[in-house]
């Protein structure tokens, strides 16, 4: 269920547990690695902590993906900047146009997509949690886009972000986490920015290396560090 901001959900008990990077608008490759791995919706869950759209994205293929049994994924400040742009209703072209001129957070998509599509794409994104919980009793795994406020557990993050508070809504969405340990939770999975120190850290949050490649959640548990992947990209 979604609380505010946070959506919680229980521990994976029949399936498997997979987490993605910032995809980049990357989908076809991304659902052909969901059928390289055999994804079962049924039993399967997929985590997505990046920024899902860039370039020449499909709009099609991404609200597919958000509609994808088993698949969840967090706000990031590309959906964010999106959803913004649409707040007071849906642009016009040619203001849509001017966006793509600038290349803002690579717009060029959202110009060659129909006001219907547009629309489409923006409602999905505004279900979009801020956070993500997985656990039983308590929580075992958190996620989010960018990062915590330093020196925030997670709880009181989470508790931050269900009651909108800005500097908890500002972190999950822009503020990259480094190298401190967050309590309340086993792990924090972040995605990857190249301007962090790369130097593997003991602090308990993870950073997911972007790219359409699916890793096991639960072979990412045992080493917080780096997951290589292809060149990053900025949050």
């Amino acid at each position: 269920m979604a609380s505010s901001n946070v959506l919680y959900l229980p521990s994976n008990r029949v399936g498997r547990d997979f987490i993605v990077g910032d995809v980049g608008g990357a989908f076809d490759q991304l659902f052909r690695a969901m059928q390289d791995v055999d994804f079962d919706p049924n039993r399967d869950r997929l985590i997505s902590v990046g920024h899902l759209l860039a370039g020449q994205a499909s709009l099609t293929s991404c609200i597919r993906f958000l509609r994808t049994p088993s698949v969840f994924a967090v706000l990031s400040n590309g959906e964010q900047d999106l959803i913004d742009l649409f707040a007071e209703g849906p642009p016009d072209d040619e203001a849509v146009e001017a966006l793509a001129a600038l290349d803002y957070h690579g717009m060029t998509w959202l110009a060659g997509a129909g006001q219907l599509q547009r629309t489409q794409l923006v409602a999905a994104m505004r279900l979009l949690p801020l956070a993500i919980s997985i656990g039983d009793v308590g929580t075992a795994t958190g996620y989010v886009h960018a990062g915590l406020p330093q020196g925030e557990g997670w709880e009181e993050f989470t508790t931050g972000l269900r009651r909108g508070e800005d500097h908890c809504v500002s972190a999950a969405l822009r503020e990259m986490t480094g190298g401190h340990q967050v309590s309340g939770v086993e792990r924090v999975f972040v995605c990857y920015t190249p301007d962090w120190d790369l130097t593997p850290s003991h602090a308990n949050i993870v950073p997911v290396a972007p790219g359409p490649v699916l890793r096991l959640i639960s072979d990412m548990m045992a080493a917080p560090k780096l997951v290589e992947g292809r060149e990053a990209a900025k949050i």
